[in-house]
Order: C-alpha cells, then structure tokens, then sequence
C-alpha cells in the first residue's frame, strides 16, 4: 500500500530465485542456451525498485475501491501484461473486443457447468464419465474405465438426459492445468456425464457468431493467455469464480466476417461429425462386439439409431 493509503501496489516477479523444489534458479545465457552462475530473481530487483521509486513492468497500482469491489487480492489478477496480446490482436485486426460477461448480458451464450462427479465403484456401466483430464486438443476424450450406468448418470442429470446439445463448447473451470482450453461435442456426443468443475458454453443466438467462431476465437493464443491471469489458486487448485466472465473476444464486425474467420474450424469438425456417424451407423448394425472405445463416445447416437430401427 502507498504512503497516501489511497492504493495499492501489486508487484508480480515472473521469478523469485529458487525452483519449487527448493534448489536455486540461474539465469540462463540466451546466445548460448547455457546456465549462467547468476541467480535468477526478479522478485528481489522489482522490490528493490520499488523502493528506489524505479517502476517496473510487474509493479501495478489499484485504488483501493477497485481491489474491495473486485474481492482479489493476487498480483497476477491485476498484471496487465496478459491482456497485452489481445488488445494487440484486436488493435492488428482493427476490431473491437467483447468479453464473455456481454455475450452473456446480450443473450447470445449462456454458460452453465457440469453434472457432478460419481464414485469409483460406480464405474460400470455405459455412460462416459467425463473429467477434466479428458478435454484435449478440441475434443472430450472418453475414458472406457469412467463409464458408468444409466440410473447413476440420471441421477448427476437430474433428469432423463443430460441437457447437452450438439456443438457445446466444454472448458475446465478449476482444479487443472488446461483451464481455458476447449472442447467440441460433436452430434451423439451429447449423453455424457460432466464432472461439475467445467464450463459448458452453448450460443443460443447465431445471428451474428456460431459456435464455430466461438471455438475459433476462445482457441486464439491471445485469448488463451487471459485465462492465466483469472485462474487462481484457490487453497491448493485454480479456480475460476466469476472472473471468466473478463475474457475478452474478438467481436465480428459482421457474420460475414465471422464466418470467414472460422471456416477452417467448421469444415473441420462437420466433416468429422460426418464421418463419425458414418461410421457408428454401420459398427452398430455388423455383427460384432467392440471395445468401449469404439462406441461410448457416441452412446447417445448409437441410442438413437437403435429407436429408428424399431
């Protein structure tokens, strides 16, 4: 806090000298790639500065209104420097930004989170239980040891289906390292269970953005790097809160615009769509039994094909 107490003074090193597991850190020499005999300690210098009156990159101030009404008290949380990328992208792309809060406000997404977490004895069955270890590079990955039975994934639902929709966009929210990194669900991929501790964001208005430019946008690496600065340590795990609702997107000018902008991602994952139901349709009707790999993460498509037919 200030000499004048009217705000504080948040100061985030990237360095304080020593690794987690106790032993020193040095600098590292960029031509040659080797370690130097120098420490590496940027906290000690952004305190000297401080001191010395010098302010750093790291160093930022805050009134004292803003810290109370934010509720945070971390220096990441206030570090401007994540935002630096986005508001160059958006400045590069000449468009204006949009955070998820207004996409919410606007209507044009909502966002909830998933449906709870089932035991281990409860891991018998055919429904996958999806964790946040299992949303990678774009997709939710299913687990053939996390399947549980219909009458358990209808309790987490509270109901007779999971209330997912095709195109759903799925983030961790807390307690993992990919916080921020989203996945698709595809057509069939809708009968899940969802551990509570994700993000489910659905565009319930496409008149100007789809989700496909939505996945587009939260998969830029200038909006990426946001999530890094919201994403806190709650106790012993990051944690989210109502902070997500900070990231900001890059708005289309127009659906043109953002149509173009997206194309590779939707072409990408209609074909994939296509393909996958291809070939669930005819694994469903030969003769043979497969691994649950094959089939639980289209259990819902492999419903529907079933009701057709009778």
């Amino acid at each position: 806090m200030n000499e004048n107490r009217d705000d504080m003074v948040f100061l985030n090193p990237c360095t304080c000298g020593i690794y987690k597991n106790g032993k020193p850190r040095y600098k590292i020499d960029p031509l040659t790639g080797e370690r130097t005999t120098e420490i590496d300690n940027d906290m000690i210098h952004a305190v000297e500065a401080y001191l010395s009156s010098q302010p750093q990159e790291c160093e930022v101030r805050v009134s004292l209104d803003e810290v109370y009404r934010r509720g945070v008290i971390v220096p990441t949380y206030y570090d401007r420097r994540y935002n630096n990328a986005i508001n160059n992208f958006l400045a590069d792309n000449n468009v204006d930004g949009i955070t998820l809060g207004e996409l919410i406000e606007k209507k044009i997404v909502i966002i909830r989170a998933g449906h709870g977490s089932p035991g281990n004895d409860q891991r018998n069955g055919i429904i996958p239980y999806v964790k946040v270890s299992d949303i990678r590079g774009l997709r939710i990955n299913v687990n053939p040891t996390n399947l549980i039975p219909l009458p358990i994934a209808r309790r987490h639902w509270r109901g007779e289906s999971s209330g997912l929709q095709a195109w759903d966009l799925i983030t961790p929210n807390r307690a993992s390292s990919n916080i921020g990194e989203f996945a698709i669900l595809l057509p069939g991929e809708e009968t899940i269970v969802l551990t509570k501790e994700v993000f489910v964001i659905r565009v319930i208005d496409n008149s100007l953005l789809d989700p496909f430019y939505l996945l587009w946008a939260l998969s830029l690496k200038a909006v990426r790097d946001q999530w890094r600065r919201i994403a806190l340590m709650q106790t012993n795990r990051e944690d989210c809160g109502e902070r997500y609702k900070e990231i900001i997107l890059p708005s289309p000018p127009n659906r043109e615009w953002a149509m173009v902008k997206s194309k590779p991602f939707r072409d990408y994952f209609l074909k994939i769509a296509e393909a996958k139901g291809a070939f669930i349709k005819d694994v469903s009707q030969d003769p043979f039994e497969y691994i649950a790999s094959v089939t639980a993460s289209s259990i819902g498509e492999m419903v529907n094909l079933d009701e057709e037919e009778n």
